[in-house]
């Protein structure tokens, strides 16, 4: 026993004399870190970063072009919550639900006006009505129109319909009721087009002061009951490219108020048709600057799997309407977009990855972890 008290006390003074000998090697203490620490962003972000929407956790400002993997900033998010980035005014703008109560208690939907630089909170619209759908992030549940003077936010209840809102003014101009139809794609100048349950497409044209001014409705051509059209899309040139179930992809003209639904054509064809390869993911298409389409497709794809992550992307060239490239994925991924600017990246959600990829080769760059996601993800890339 009295063995063990001298060996621990030995063993207390070489540490006591290490301290001090640290001491004497750096006799200049580390000045103390100013708690907290507050930064300004820059006016224009950098295209190498991203908003990824983590479904009701929160909205992260991620630099995604550099192995430092620095989160830039977070946004405050709960139920569903939605973003628009304006590049009009310094602004951010996030749809958001919350309940006195917790989950339970009086309900309020309301928007909140972040400062673009300091990330606060410099205004609020409260939505009328509590109808606000709260669906998992995706396309479609909110969008800017009249030169993002507007923003539209889709209703569900299970009654649908758009609320319009001044973003200018920060106040709601009025609620459009669209039966049967669902979520809001900018259409012209000033309106929206919505998908609706007949296989149709419902276009709105606004006023100046959000008041419908026209309406016009496509002939049926969304074949919901055999190849129904995945609600996510990507635009090049005012065009809008759906994919469907079963392999094709629907373009819809909606740079006017006159919309065009323009002919298919398949993305999925010979020896892979008969792999059963079909679109499936979350956020499962997309578009770069030089004009290609990126799908997410999964192999010996079955009903029931259009949600599950994706083996490949394949790229297409809706010119030509043939693909170009396809390219493997480290991990199946669920949601996917392409960076903006001179060196375009693309982000694949990959469960609790991000991973970043060089699209010419289609080589991974860098994986960057997401720490606590367990959801679908939204990714924004900044413009």
């Amino acid at each position: 026993m009295r063995m063990t008290v001298l060996r621990a006390t030995l063993g207390v003074g070489s540490c006591v004399a290490a301290a001090f000998a640290g001491a004497v090697d750096f006799p200049k203490p580390l000045p103390a870190e100013t708690i907290p620490k507050v930064e300004t962003l820059p006016a224009h972000y950098p295209t190498t970063w991203s908003f990824l929407n983590y479904s009701g956790d929160r909205i992260e400002l991620r630099n995604v072009g550099s192995d430092s993997r620095e989160v830039k900033g977070q946004l405050q998010a709960h139920d569903s919550a939605t973003l628009l980035v304006s590049d009009k005014r310094p602004e951010i703008y996030v749809a958001d639900t919350v309940w006195s109560r917790g989950s339970r208690g009086v309900r309020t939907d309301f928007i909140t006006i972040y400062d673009k630089q300091t990330l606060n909170a410099v205004g609020e619209i409260v939505l009328p009505g509590t109808k606000r759908a709260l669906i998992t992030a995706m396309e479609g549940l909110v969008a800017f129109t009249d030169d993002q003077r507007m923003a539209l936010i889709f209703n569900f209840t299970p009654a649908s319909s758009v609320t319009v809102v001044d973003l200018v003014n920060r106040k709601p101009l009025g609620e459009i009721e669209i039966p049967g139809c669902s979520l809001v794609y900018p259409t012209g100048a000033r309106g929206f087009s919505t998908l609706c349950s007949s296989g149709t497409l419902l276009s709105i044209k606004l006023d100046a002061n959000g008041a419908v001014a026209g309406r016009s409705e496509t002939k049926a051509f969304n074949p919901l009951d055999t190849d129904p059209l995945f609600t996510g899309s990507a635009t090049l040139g005012g065009v809008r490219y759906f994919p469907s179930l079963k392999g094709r992809v629907q373009p819809i003209d909606m740079q006017g108020d006159d919309v065009k639904v323009l002919p298919d054509w398949p993305l999925v064809s010979g020896a892979d048709a008969a792999a059963h390869w079909r679109p499936s993911g979350w956020q499962l298409i997309a578009s770069d600057e030089q004009k290609l389409l990126y799908v997410l497709m999964q192999a010996d794809a079955h009903e029931g799997t259009h949600k599950d992550p994706a083996d490949e992307v394949w790229v297409f060239n809706p010119a030509t309407k043939t693909r170009v490239k396809r390219m493997r994925l480290v991990r199946p991924g669920s949601s996917i977009s392409l960076s903006h600017g001179p060196e375009p990246l693309m982000l694949v959600q990959a469960g609790e990855r991000l991973d970043v990829y060089e699209p010419q080769g289609g080589s991974l760059v860098r994986s960057l972890e997401l720490p606590g996601f367990r959801s679908r993800m939204l990714i924004e890339p900044v413009r």
